[in-house]
Order: C-alpha cells, then structure tokens, then sequence
C-alpha cells in the first residue's frame, strides 16, 4: 500500500467505533482507502475488543498515518463514539461501522453537498441493504426501502416519529452541533435515534442524498437486533419524550389531540405519550369491532366520523406499514395536510 502524503489539515474525520469485528474490519478500511476525496482521517476507536480487531487496526495504521487507533477506557457505543468525535481534528464528522461499506463517492459527495450548503448541519444518503439475513422477517428491508424514500429536509422532519429517518453509519455531520446541542447520550433508547430527535427539535437542518453510498451489513449479531435499547418499545419511549415538545411547539391552543388507531401498539404508544404529559382521550379505528368503549377509558369511534380539518390534530397510530398509502388517500380527501392536521407516529 502506497502511503500518502502527510498533510496538515483534513477534509473530513471518520469515527469508526469497533468491537470484535476481526471478520468485516478489513473490507471496511479497504472501502475507506478506496474513497475519491484522500484527505480524511480515521478515528478507530477500540471497544475492549477481545478478538484480533486491535491488531488488525494497529497494522492498517502503520501503513497509513491517517488511521488513527483510540483505546476506549470505558465499555459501550456511546463512550466510544463521543471518544472519537473528541479526537477529530475536522470540523464534518463522518460515521462508519466496522461491518459496513463506503461507495467510492461517498465522502466525496457529502463534503461537496455540506459546502454548498452551510445552512445544513447534517446529510445522509440512500443506502443498500445486504448480507446473509437482509431478507428475513424482521423487516429491516422494507426499513431501508422506506428510509431511502426520506431524502429533503421536509421528509425527514415530518417522518422523524415513525421510525429513525436516517442509517446511522452513513450520516456526516458538523461537529459544531456536539458543541451546541450535546453528543451522544446514553440511556435504555437507542442512541442515535435519540440524537436526531434532539437535533430536529433545535432546528438542524438535515438532508439526504438520492445516492446509494452505503452498503449497511445486516447480520444477526447487530446491536440493533440484540440489544433491549433498540427495541420498539425503547423506540416508542423516546417518540412519545420528544412528539410531546413537537405538539406543544407546533399545534395551536385548543386543538385537541386525537389519535387514529386503537390496536395493541397504538395503546402502548398512547401510554408512553401519557407518561410525558399528553392524554389521548378518544380514538378512531377502521375495525368495526374496536368501536365503541371495548375497555375502560378507551373511547373509539370509527374513520368516518372524523372532523373537518382545523377542528382536531390527528395522531396516526396505526402500526402497520401497508396501511399508511389508505390512511393518507383517506385524509387528504378529507383535505387534511400532514404536518398540520396530522402526522405519522408509526
């Protein structure tokens, strides 16, 4: 490997944190080396990895002084994420995951797209799903089908509740907004949905480009299919924490909130926004046989009853994917407008 040329300053600092990842670690820092833009550096941050990782590391590193190893002397993803962001000498952070794989252009396209427009505090882009699970029944394609659908800022923004609008590892952000807003946070929610629900809630703007630059690995061992913090009820918790600040910034006083859905996930969410202050009193349902008051404290009515615009804010609780095209034909000819007579939360 031929070992660039040594440089004062970079364009853009990788934070690519690391455990036990000896298997897919060398495809990743080889699609990094393949990039078109050179000035980067990498910030490998080393998560008590007990396999041959660190080594791997330490070698790709001896090639190339761009690499950079970081020990974590905490254990977790958030320690080692905020770790690197620390270390980076950059003022764009972008994230990577061991297992995954930078597309030639990717961070050429994002820093372009950041310096044409410095009103953007983050960009993502259109990623490919694969690997030996990316079809089984968890869902995760028809996940990434949907993400890559929310590429403005106003699809982002809109459709920030239903589920995370944006892969992680495939996210460049001003490193500035660590500074304004706060990096990483832990918790029992899952840690990157957290950020961009803090970040829209101050006003970030955030894009995505109609690119696919990321090949995101699906595999069982994922943190996201293994870990309680990434589960949906983790994912419901911290919705119903920032929807409540939502509504209060943006429905006008005296419009009441109601929800559309009275299933068992649409219940659950109802309790968590419950929790944070907001009562959900009345509900509207398709299935005839939820209408009426099937349990204490739960009054159903069906669709069709639902108000002209302007007399309620409409909460669409519904879980299932299949039905959000009927849910919206229904209320846009109701000449109801998303975002201001309702909005999607699942």
């Amino acid at each position: 490997m031929e070992k660039p040329t040594r440089r004062m300053t970079v364009s853009v600092s990788i934070v690519l944190p690391y455990r036990d990842a000896e298997d897919t670690l060398e495809e990743c820092i080889h699609s990094i080396h393949t990039q078109e833009l050179k000035d980067w550096e990498l910030l490998a941050v080393n998560d008590n990895s007990s396999d041959g990782s660190q080594s791997l590391i330490s070698s790709f590193a001896a090639q190339d002084h761009r690499i950079k190893p970081i020990q974590s002397a905490e254990e977790g993803l958030v320690s080692a994420l905020n770790l690197g962001v620390k270390h980076s000498s950059s003022s764009l952070i972008a994230r990577m995951d061991a297992d995954d794989r930078m597309l030639p252009g990717r961070l050429s396209s994002q820093v372009d797209f950041m310096d044409r427009n410095p009103e953007t505090g983050l960009v993502s882009c259109k990623v490919e799903h694969y690997g030996h699970s990316a079809n089984d029944t968890r869902g995760y394609a028809k996940y990434v089908q949907w993400t890559n659908e929310q590429l403005s800022h106003e699809q982002i923004s809109l459709n920030r509740f239903v589920e995370s609008p944006l892969a992680h590892p495939s996210v460049l952000f001003r490193k500035k907004l660590f500074d304004q807003y706060g990096g990483y946070r832990d918790g029992e929610y899952p840690e990157d949905y957290e950020l961009w629900l803090r970040f829209l809630s101050a006003g970030v703007q955030m894009n995505k480009l109609d690119q696919v630059l990321l090949q995101w690995r699906d595999h069982p061992s994922r943190l996201s299919r293994q870990s309680e913090r990434y589960s949906k009820d983790a994912f419901q918790r911290t919705k119903a924490r920032y929807l409540r600040s939502w509504l209060v910034e943006n429905i006008r006083p005296g419009i009441e909130i109601k929800a559309w859905g009275a299933g068992k996930i649409a219940r659950k969410q109802a309790e968590h926004l419950a929790r944070n202050g907001l009562e959900i009193e009345e509900f509207f349902d398709v299935d005839p046989r939820k209408i009426g008051n099937p349990r204490p404290g739960l009054k159903v009515f069906p669709v069709e009853d639902i108000p002209e615009p302007g007399k309620i804010f409409l909460l669409i609780l519904a879980g299932a994917r299949s039905a959000r095209g009927k849910i919206t034909r229904f209320l846009e000819e109701k000449e109801y407008c998303l975002g201001t007579d309702y909005l999607f939360v699942a």
